[in-house]
């Protein structure tokens, strides 16, 4: 099926750099990978990522039941028999991400279901999810990778396909995969379903790499790229702006401290005309773009319950169910704001505001209705508007 994943759209970003100045004027930065939360709680044996199959025995069953529910409530746009037949399927395997915790039964938190082709030597990902609320957690990567690591061990294939829709490609770009298919037709093919609406995508893996220690070769990588930098500049570490705690909005670039020292002046840019950069000007192209798809959300006929901010009085447990609440009168102030720097990030602004309806509202109602509605046109909107999901 044409899996979704939400968190390939987050909006905080999953390479994290902490920078810290030493006493003898050297730089220190400390690099997270995309799962490097994750492999921590995998460590402490808090998070458990297990390959799992309908083989009969009580504790996978009852993992596959909960594993259904999460791409059920995820994937609303795929059958509930379709995935039931799938995940139960024995010619199906999933890697499921377990949560376990001191004197409560493990949970399943998300995972990916694939069928594996012995004899060709490749699996397609049918279904990719995880919990809402455990989303933006790095737990995403940390299954993929995973997955590649267990089903290159278990069954001995190398290349993975997918059919990703729209607000999934990103996802598995970030994941390693690509759209373009280098696996010969014939290899594939016969076997593997179109899908209208999907992206074909695949991923090598490949046999010289462990997958599952990827946190700790990218720390290494991007510590010699930072050492190697730290040499070449001698950077310094300047204070920080506490202005804007004070209550002000705006200050002038020369008053930043390092600006002046790095050879900026108002006067040579002045001098140089003034003009936007390419760089300036993309980003103004794309504002421009995603204010007009956000003017056109809200005179959406059915963009009513995302116009305003859900209020505590009306909905006194909303705050207590949906952590993270987005509504359209935010998505505003984003913009104005500047805080949509790529489509993605406005996309999964979208998505994240329609999840958060179909988890918190019934199927049949009429706000889950209107998230599905609400979404698809955004969706259209893109394509009208000449917009690819790369």
């Amino acid at each position: 099926g044409a899996e979704r994943m939400s968190e390939s759209l987050s909006k905080k970003p999953r390479l994290d750099g902490v920078v810290a100045e030493n006493d003898d004027g050297t730089i220190e930065v400390e690099i997270k990978s995309r799962d490097f939360t994750a492999k921590q709680e995998e460590e402490r044996g808090e998070l458990q990522f297990k390959c799992i199959w309908n083989d009969g025995s009580p504790n996978n069953l009852r993992f596959l039941c909960e594993l259904k529910e999460i791409f059920g409530q995820q994937l609303p746009k795929m059958p509930k028999e379709y995935i039931v037949r799938l995940v139960f399927c024995k010619r199906h395997k999933s890697v499921a991400a377990i949560k376990r915790s001191p004197g409560v039964p493990p949970r399943v938190i998300g995972g990916i279901c694939y069928r594996p082709y012995h004899e060709e030597r490749f699996g397609e990902i049918a279904f990719c999810a995880i919990k809402t609320e455990e989303q933006v957690r790095g737990y995403g990567t940390r299954l993929m990778n995973q997955t590649k690591h267990l089903s290159k061990s278990i069954d001995k294939i190398d290349h993975f396909l997918t059919y990703a829709d729209n607000f999934a490609i990103g996802y598995f770009k970030k994941q390693g995969f690509h759209m373009h298919i280098t696996m010969e037709r014939q290899r594939w093919a016969p076997l593997i379903k179109d899908y209208e609406g999907g992206t074909l995508m695949e991923c090598y893996i490949n046999p010289n790499i462990n997958y599952i220690e990827i946190p700790a070769m990218v720390k290494r990588q991007q510590q010699e790229v930072l050492d190697v930098v730290s040499a070449l500049t001698h950077p310094r570490v300047l204070p920080g702006l506490k202005v804007f705690r004070e209550g002000v909005t705006s200050i002038s670039l020369e008053s930043i401290p390092g600006v002046k020292e790095a050879g900026w002046s108002q006067d040579a840019h002045m001098a140089g005309g003034g003009a936007l950069t390419e760089r300036e000007a993309k980003a103004e192209d794309l504002r421009t773009t995603l204010t007009e798809v956000h003017g056109n959300m809200m005179k959406h006929e059915q963009s009513w319950p995302f116009r305003e901010a859900v209020s505590p009085e009306d909905v006194p447990d909303y705050h207590t169910v949906i952590k993270d609440p987005v509504d359209l009168s935010l998505m505003q102030k984003r913009l104005t704001d500047g805080f949509y720097k790529t489509k993605e990030i406005f996309l999964a602004d979208v998505a994240l505001m329609c999840d958060n309806c179909r988890t918190y509202n019934p199927k049949e109602s009429v706000y889950y209705e209107c998230a599905v509605h609400l979404q698809r046109y955004v969706d259209g909107e893109f394509r009208r508007l000449g917009l690819t999901f790369s």
